[in-house]
């Protein structure tokens, strides 16, 4: 009886038990959540599933953009410090030009004549004399200045900017350049923000200090070429004084031009100058546009000889297009067949294995790329050197070949991949339906997310019905503990009664 009694109040056997019995009944539960995993794993396989086929649809989008044109994109090339830099639209025609630089483009620039930073005698020009036979007389005092610097403008009448000024009493002639910088600074800012001057096409004033005790105040325009240049009006001879309205060139102390203004777009050492095949040409801009169809010349350094530039087919860039189409096709191809793959031996099967909507896909994919398309040279990939593995890839494997194709026909090779019923459009229709919040793929992973919702109603039931077993077998092992507890006292009476 003692045997028993210990049994039965062994604290730890009860958990030993209790744990064998709810580790026994707990199995459906596990089966839940692991398919609850496996549901996870599947939904991680669709975001996968997803980037590989947006990659290629990208891909796809790319080279079906009118706008972008792939393979009638240009490449230029220019000589050995040709001293620009060039640029082709998409359809620029095959040419070839002889250019060279002569003069860059510069915004007008006016100097002030150089003063003395301590001198006084600028602030004198602002004195206006008092009337000493006035009753009473009337003092000298500093009055204000005005002048309008006249921004031009290419098209239309020029921008007159109106300033005025009046120095402080004291004043220096540093003070007094200061003033005139700050005050034409804000008349410029005023007229910008009133959208009288356009950005870019304004001005901006400062003083310039070449030594420690000398001045000059420094005015430069915004925008290049000689129809932005600077002109004055100067009722009170301020800018006259200053020599800032000089045209000529300045030099050694005098005030003037930084850059011969000139009298027009040929003579001007604003406006830029280069030799395009010869002939002589103007422009205002360093950045030009106009001068050949399909091109945007950037004058850069004024050079001693002509560079030549040519433009051509991008036979590299269009071959990039075709690599980012084989990569994104690949990428999506190795996927599905990873994914679908079944190993006997290591008892392993992919997420895809047996599904027939992804091996009617796989399918499709290499049924789309082996029909024939179109009339022209090029009507299948592999008329192009790009050849299909026994896996469903593609690989480039004959370069030069392509190469060829891009360079010589390149319109040819657009028909192939963007033209009626090309490749585009074959694999557009077959991925497109994948994708989008009604896709295939979106509705696998609706379906995905029931189920897993599903499972964890179920799992939520079995943890409930399992914590109620638990409590259940507790109420019982402590039933049998008080019924031994009971017999054990029972036994030390009756022992008690014949062993007196």
């Amino acid at each position: 009886m003692t045997n028993v009694a210990a049994l039965a109040n062994s604290g730890s056997l009860y958990e030993q038990l209790i744990r064998q019995v709810i580790s026994v009944e707990s199995q459906p539960r596990l089966t839940l959540r692991a398919q609850q995993t496996e549901q996870g794993v599947y939904k991680g396989v669709l975001s996968d599933f997803t980037s590989k086929v947006s990659g290629l649809n990208a891909v796809l989008d790319k080279l079906s953009d009118p706008l972008r044109s792939p393979f009638e994109s240009r490449s230029v090339q220019t000589g050995d410090g040709a001293g620009f830099t060039a640029s082709a639209d998409d359809g620029a025609p095959a040419t070839r030009h002889e250019i060279r630089v002569t003069r860059l483009a510069r915004a007008d620039a006016r100097l002030s004549k150089q003063v003395a930073s301590g001198g006084t005698d600028l602030a004198a020009r602002f004195v206006d004399a008092g009337d000493p036979l006035a009753e009473p007389p009337t003092p000298d005092a500093m009055g204000s200045r005005s002048f309008t610097v006249h921004i031009e403008q290419p098209e239309g009448d020029p921008v007159d900017v109106a300033v005025s000024y009046t120095p402080p009493e004291g004043a220096t002639n540093d003070d007094v350049l200061a003033g005139v910088a700050a005050a034409l600074n804000d008349a410029l800012a005023e007229a910008e923000s009133q959208g009288r001057l356009a950005e870019g096409t304004g001005a901006s004033a400062s003083v310039v200090r070449e030594t420690s005790d000398t001045a000059r105040l420094s005015l430069r325009g915004t925008a290049t070429g000689y129809g932005n240049r600077l002109t004055f009006t100067d009722p009170d001879g301020l800018l006259a004084a200053l020599e800032v309205d000089r045209q000529s060139v300045r030099s050694g102390t005098g005030g003037g031009a930084v850059y011969d203004v000139g009298t027009g777009a040929q003579d001007s050492a604003l406006n830029a100058a280069f030799t395009l095949d010869g002939l002589d040409v103007y422009r205002e801009s360093n950045t030009v546009d106009d001068a050949l169809d399909g091109l945007t010349l950037t004058l850069t350094t004024p050079t001693d000889a002509p560079a030549t530039l040519s433009v051509g087919a991008d036979t590299k860039g269009m071959r990039s297009e075709v690599d980012a189409f084989v990569k994104a096709y690949n990428g999506l191809v190795s996927f599905l067949s990873s994914k679908s793959a079944v190993d006997p031996d290591a008892g392993t099967r992919g997420v895809f294995a047996g599904d027939a909507t992804i091996r009617g896909l796989r399918s499709g994919l290499r049924a789309d790329l082996s029909r024939a398309v179109g009339e022209g040279p090029f009507r299948t990939l592999a008329d192009l050197g790009i050849e299909t593995a026994r896996d469903g890839t593609l690989s480039v494997a004959d370069g030069a070949a392509l190469t060829d194709a891009l360079t010589d026909a390149p319109e040819a090779v657009a028909a192939l991949f963007q033209g009626e019923g090309g490749l585009v459009e074959r694999l557009s229709g077959r991925v497109g339906g994948l994708l989008g919040t009604s896709g295939t793929i979106a509705q696998r992973r609706s379906v995905a997310d029931a189920r897993i919702q599903r499972l964890d109603s179920q799992i939520e039931r079995w943890d409930a019905r399992l914590a109620r077993r638990e409590d259940s077998l507790r109420a019982q092992f402590a039933q049998l503990e008080a019924i031994s507890l009971q017999a054990e006292n029972q036994f030390a009476s009756l022992s008690a009664l014949f062993y007196v």
